[in-house]
């Protein structure tokens, strides 16, 4: 997928049509950016060979993260490729008006992607970025906003708000599933019917073909509970289901899809947690990833090892998994305790 045509018109047309295989002699000596047929064409070819290699999502992100930096560069009568060390360090510190530190910083690691591909001098490399990156985070933080932990407390409340119909019956079994697995929504949408596999303990496991920390494929498996695994072969029997993807979409008239879009994943948690009547706040801040996080939460509350909580949900590193379970180690910490013991002893006053 190349440039849009609002992508391209704003680009504009250069005279002098420089194309990434003639591997530009003087990197950075003048602006590259056109529209002419063939540098698009030799610029698509250069994110093409990622194919296979990476997921779609993050081939398409890298693409769109470029694209902006390159109209940014067009704008400033710039070279986006090969781009210079002093130019990314000006584009940051013009993104961070608007963006959050993290989309900054992939969209860095899109610069510094389609250098490495057409064999041209990383610039991101460069201590000037780096120092720009760090006046960045001194400047707006690292700390990422969290979504809001789709607990089994507010799970529930979002079954109930559900109806009787088809439709209903698909966001129980996604709600319950997503909870369940822990995982992210490209990968709980593609969770396939023939990879269910019922225990005799009760449930059953279901295999994650592929996820964010597991590009390769070789897969891990994850429990999905005895209620949730009802849910989920009431939905494939009543939706007609033989094979594919558990999750489908379902069209105005009933007709139901061949899959579910991610991005439907939070949606559907928002619409139900409307009908449930919660509060504005908590409508606002739940996202697809609000089931991942709640799980966990949950997990630890339950007094499960962070190790145990890894495997449930894929994680390679504690550092994520301590994030979202660190307002409950606020809640067991000496500063709440203390709190606690000083407002049992304090003095009741009679008016």
């Amino acid at each position: 997928m190349g440039f849009d045509n609002v992508t391209q018109d704003r680009l504009g047309h250069r005279p002098h049509s420089i194309r990434l295989s003639d591997r530009i002699q003087n990197a950075g000596s003048m602006p590259i950016v056109d529209d002419e047929p063939g540098r698009i064409s030799s610029v698509n070819h250069e994110w093409e060979r990622l194919r296979g290699a990476y997921a779609d999502n993050t081939i398409r992100a890298y693409k769109t993260d470029f694209e902006i930096f390159s109209l940014w560069c067009e704008a400033a009568g710039l070279s986006p490729l090969p781009t210079t060390a002093d130019t990314i360090s000006a584009f940051i510190a013009s993104e961070m008006e608007n963006s959050k530190p993290a989309t900054i910083c992939r969209r860095i690691c899109a610069i510094s992607r389609i250098h490495r591909l057409c064999d041209l001098a990383d610039p991101t490399a460069s201590e000037t970025v780096r120092l720009a990156l760090r006046r960045m985070h001194r400047a707006k933080g690292r700390r990422q906003k969290q979504a809001l932990g789709l607990t089994a407390d507010l799970r529930d409340k979002l079954i109930a708000a559900t109806t009787g119909d088809l439709k209903g019956l698909r966001d129980r079994t996604l709600v319950s599933l997503a909870y369940d697995t822990l995982r992210r929504r490209s990968e709980l949408v593609a969770l396939q019917i023939d990879d269910l596999d019922p225990v005799p303990q009760g449930g059953a496991v279901i295999l994650v073909r592929r996820s964010k920390t597991d590009q390769e494929g070789k897969g891990n498996l994850a429990y999905v509970s005895p209620k949730t695994l009802d849910f989920c072969l009431d939905w494939i029997t009543q939706a007609n289901i033989e094979g594919g993807p558990i999750l489908r979409s379902i069209g105005r008239f009933g007709s139901v899809g061949t899959s579910l879009y991610p991005g439907s994943v939070g949606t559907v948690y928002k619409r139900l947690a409307k009908a449930a009547g919660l509060p504005e706040d908590t409508v606002k801040r739940l996202s697809g990833h609000s089931a991942r996080v709640g799980a966990a939460q949950d997990m630890a509350a339950a007094g499960i090892d962070i190790l145990a909580i890894m495997q449930a949900g894929g994680w390679k590193s504690p550092e994520i998994v301590a994030r979202y379970v660190e307002n409950l180690d606020v809640l067991r910490g000496g500063g709440y305790r203390l709190a606690m013991q000083q407002s049992q002893k304090a003095p009741i006053c009679e008016p």
